[in-house]
């Protein structure tokens, strides 16, 4: 059976793992080989791998693949959001942390005044029933932050950099 996409979506990549095929008990490595995702015995996710010379290979080589594209969707993603908040932070505003002018102190309190926003909602306790919208409030306090620091990162880069689209590569 092949998965469908939406089953695919559903299993949480952290549990994607490769194990042997129920074909496989001895584990050899050119027999059958699967990657096989879920929390329980019974896997949610199965995907087979026979047809290829070193299946546990395929195998390993197709779950680190996956890994890392829905890592650099999440990353794209996370950065995206951090753009939108970024956007949003008035750019005329002369006590703006991307305010090249503005001195560090300040700066830094800006930030630190983000982070106090986050200790708060990290700190609250929250009800079963609302843990999806503390997840959202907790997610867009952490955009607050990074677009916090990004601003002041455009500061550094606008003191260091005449092109506004180069940065330092550096980090």
């Amino acid at each position: 059976m092949i998965p469908e996409r939406e089953q695919i979506g559903s299993v949480d990549l952290a549990t994607w793992r490769v194990v042997p095929a129920d074909g496989n008990p001895d584990k050899d490595e050119h027999g059958a080989w699967a990657i096989a995702g879920g929390d329980s015995d019974e896997y949610d996710l199965y995907l087979e791998v026979r047809e290829a010379d070193r299946p546990r290979e395929v195998a390993r080589f197709v779950l680190e693949a996956v890994t890392r594209h829905a890592r650099g969707l999440r990353l794209r993603g996370a950065l995206a959001d951090v753009a939108h908040v970024r956007d949003r932070q008035p750019a005329d505003d002369e006590r703006a942390p991307s305010n090249p002018s503005l001195p560090d102190v300040t700066k830094l309190a800006h930030l630190v005044d983000a982070v106090g926003g986050l200790a708060h909602e990290v700190s609250r306790v929250v009800p079963r029933d609302e843990r999806g919208a503390h997840q959202d409030r907790l997610y867009g306090q952490l955009a607050q932050v990074a677009a916090t620091t990004v601003a002041w990162m455009e500061a550094v880069l606008s003191e260091r950099t005449p092109d506004p689209d180069a940065g330092t590569n550096g980090a």
